[in-house]
């Protein structure tokens, strides 16, 4: 099965940064459509002061700008153009969602990362595997 479009989840990490890399080089190998997806926590449920949300927000916001411009940075250094898409939510729900949205037939993921770990039940790369309708590739 040829792969089309590959989804990338990132999230700075270096399990993360190492995924990155891999499917870089498989979008070129195969001459694939390349997205990176990260995933946006929630803000502070009990903050302070309403400044406080602001700053985190604002930490947050500085934070993901550097990630997906990084990351387009080491896609262009290997002739990749990659797509950098953020979105809210539940990093393992949010992952499968959006790689049936784009229409992703692969997702490449760091087998540990920044991505909260709400649930006993596994990492996010675990869930991701388990839910995901399309092949799913876990980067030690």
């Amino acid at each position: 099965m040829p792969f089309r479009h590959i989804m990338v989840a990132i999230d700075g990490s270096d399990a993360s940064q190492r995924a990155l890399d891999v499917s870089i080089e498989l979008a070129a190998l195969v001459d694939a459509r390349l997205t990176a997806l990260a995933v946006e926590g929630p803000l502070p449920a009990y903050a302070a002061t309403i400044g406080e949300v602001d700053e985190v927000k604002r930490e947050k916001d500085r934070f993901f700008t550097e990630l997906a411009e990084q990351a387009r940075v080491r896609a262009a250094l290997a002739g990749v153009e990659l797509e950098v898409e953020l979105r809210a939510g539940h990093a393992a729900e949010v992952i499968t969602h959006s790689a049936r949205e784009v229409h992703a037939d692969l997702i490449v993921l760091g087998h540990k990362g920044h991505f909260l770990q709400s649930h006993l039940l596994g990492s996010t790369a675990d869930r991701v595997a388990e839910h995901s309708e399309v092949p799913v590739l876990i980067v030690r």
